[in-house]
C-alpha cells in the first residue's frame, strides 16, 4: 500500500495535511532522555560531551540529537544513563504525572520506555506494577527495567482486560499505552504499510475498549488515568474514550496543557458519527507541529473520594548479610539500605521498597533489583546494584583511565597498578567519580564483569 492511500482518509480532520504528508515521508530526529536514577543528569551529560544536544523544552531530562550518531552503542546507554525514546512517546507521562510513593500501574509495558520513565517520575519509590501479556517482549521489558535500575517495580504477566477484576479501584494511577494498528510509526518504519487495514483497526478498537474499561475499574476514585496510541484512527482514539465516557459517568477527561509543544483538540465529528463534546479535552500531536510522530492522548479522571493510605509501607524484609558483606568490601553505610527490602530469590539477593516486597496480589515474575551473590565470605554486587548505591565507596573502587574505559565495557580485563585501598576480589570500577561496573582484581589486572549482553559492541 502506499503511503498516501493509507493516510487519505484523515484528509478531513487535517486542516494542513499537505504539511503532514511532508513530515509524515521524513524519518525522525534522534532523541532521548537521560536516567536519573543512574547518575545526576549534569554526570551524565558530561559523559555525552562528544555529541551536539539540544534539551527538549517541555521536559526537563529529554534531548534531542543535532547531528546524527549511533546512540545504541554509546556507553551512556549500554550502562542505562539514557533511554532512546521518540519525543512524542515521552508526553503521556508527562500528562499522567506520576509522584513518588504512589501505586502506579503501566498495563501495556513492553517495550519499557514509559515503564522507565515513569519510574524516574517517581524516584524510584513507591510501587509501579507493571505488565505484559507476551511473554517474550516480557523478557525485553525486564532487559531495559533493569538496565535502567528499576527497583519499586512489580512485573506480571496477565489480560489487561483482568486488572480489575484482581485490583479493583487498587491504582492512584494508570498508563494505557494501549496496542495498536501503529500508523503514527511509520517515520521509524515502513512496517505498517504491509498490515494496515480497516478491519486491524476495528479489531484493535475492540481490544482498546476493553483495556480502558478495565483499566477505569482498576483506578481508585480521585485518581488518573492516561490513555494513549501512537495512531490516527479515531476508532480507536476518540471512539474508545467516547466508549469509556458512556458506560461511567464518573468518568472525566481533564484537558492537556504542555508549556513549548503544540497539541490540537481531540476531535467530536468522524464520517457521520458525532462524539461527545468533552472529547475535544483530548489531544492530538501531529508530526508537522513539532517534528515528531504522531499521538493520541486522553487524560481521565475518576471522580469520587480518594482513599488515602494512611500509614502504608509494606512488609520491610531485610537480609542483612548482603548489605554486611556489601558494607565490608566497599564501606558503604548499610545506613543507605535503611527503608528498602532485602531478600532472596533464587540463591540471589534483590532489594526493592518495601510496597514491591508486600506486593501478592498477582503473582510475579520479577521484584526489584538484583543486589548480587554470595560466595563464600564475599559477595558479587549487580552491576546495575552498583551505579545506583555505589557512590559513597571508599574502599575497594578503581578510577578508570579513559583509554581504559571502552575496552573495560566491551568485557576485556585491563592492567593497573597496585594500589593502597584496593584488595583481590570485586572492585567497583569509577570513570569520573561515577561508579559504572564491577570489575575482579587479582593483584595486576582488572577483570571486567560486565555481562556480555550489555557489553558495548566491539
Amino acid at each position: 500500500m502506499k503511503i498516501e492511500k493509507l493516510y487519505s482518509r484523515y484528509k478531513t480532520i487535517i486542516s494542513d495535511f499537505h504539511d503532514f504528508m511532508e513530515f509524515i515521508k521524513r524519518p525522525l530526529v534522534q532523541s532521548f532522555r537521560v536516567n536519573t536514577l543512574k547518575a545526576k543528569k549534569n554526570e551524565i551529560l558530561l559523559l555525552l560531551k562528544d555529541l551536539e544536544l539540544k534539551s527538549l523544552p517541555f521536559y526537563n531530562n529529554g534531548f534531542l540529537l543535532q547531528k546524527k550518531s549511533s546512540l545504541g552503542n554509546h556507553i551512556t546507554h549500554n550502562l542505562g544513563m539514557i533511554y532512546i525514546q521518540e519525543i512524542a512517546s515521552m508526553i503521556p507521562v508527562v500528562v499522567l504525572d506520576p509522584k513518588p510513593d504512589e501505586v502506579v500501574l503501566d498495563l501495556c509495558a513492553a517495550p519499557g520506555s514509559k515503564t522507565t520513565q515513569i519510574a524516574q517520575s517517581m524516584e524510584n519509590s513507591g510501587l509501579l506494577v507493571v505488565n505484559e501479556i507476551n511473554r517474550k517482549r516480557a523478557q525485553g521489558l525486564i532487559h531495559n527495567i533493569k538496565r535502567c535500575g528499576l527497583l519499586n517495580e512489580a512485573v506480571i504477566s496477565l489480560r489487561g482486560q483482568r486488572i480489575d477484576k484482581i485490583l479493583p479501584d487498587y491504582f492512584d494511577r494508570i498508563l494505557i499505552d494501549a496496542p495498536c494498528s501503529a500508523e503514527g510509526t511509520i517515520r521509524k518504519s515502513k512496517a505498517v504499510l504491509y498490515h494496515w487495514g480497516l478491519k486491524n483497526i476495528q479489531r484493535m478498537a475492540n481490544i482498546q475498549k476493553g483495556l480502558i474499561v478495565s483499566g477505569f475499574r482498576a483506578l481508585q476514585p480521585g485518581g488518573t488515568m492516561v490513555y494513549s496510541t501512537c495512531t490516527l484512527a479515531p476508532e480507536e482514539n476518540e471512539g474508545v474514550v467516547a466508549y469509556l465516557l458512556d458506560r461511567f459517568p464518573e468518568a472525566e477527561i481533564m484537558p492537556i496543557i504542555i508549556p513549548n509543544f503544540k497539541i490540537r483538540p481531540g476531535i467530536t465529528k468522524w464520517q457521520g458519527e458525532i462524539f461527545d463534546k468533552r472529547l475535544k479535552s483530548c489531544t492530538r500531536i501531529l508530526p508537522q507541529d513539532n517534528d515528531t510522530a504522531p499521538f493520541f492522548i486522553a487524560k481521565i479522571i475518576k471522580r469520587g473520594m480518594y482513599k488515602r493510605r494512611i500509614d502504608y509501607m509494606g512488609k520491610i524484609e531485610f537480609e542483612g548479610s548482603a548489605v554486611e558483606h556489601f558494607y565490608r568490601r566497599f564501606g558503604v553505610d548499610p545506613k543507605r539500605f535503611k527503608g528498602y527490602s532485602i531478600f532472596q530469590n533464587k540463591g540471589m539477593s534483590f532489594i526493592s521498597t518495601p510496597q514491591v516486597y508486600s506486593f501478592w496480589e498477582i503473582k510475579t515474575i520479577r521484584k526489584g533489583l538484583e543486589f548480587g551473590k554470595i560466595y563464600g565470605q564475599e559477595i558479587k554486587p549487580d552491576n546495575d546494584l552498583i551505579q545506583v548505591f555505589g557512590k559513597k565507596a571508599n574502599r575497594n573502587y578503581y578510577e578508570i583511565k579513559e583509554y581504559q574505559l571502552k575496552k573495560f565495557l566491551q568485557g576485556e580485563t585491563v592492567k593497573i597498578d597496585s594500589r593502597p585501598g584496593i584488595s583481590k576480589g570485586f572492585v567497583i570500577v569509577t570513570y569520573k567519580k561515577m561508579p559504572i561496573a564491577i570489575g575482579k582484581y587479582n593483584g595486576k589486572e582488572m577483570k571486567s564483569e560486565v555481562k556480555r549482553e550489555r557489553r558495548i559492541p566491539l
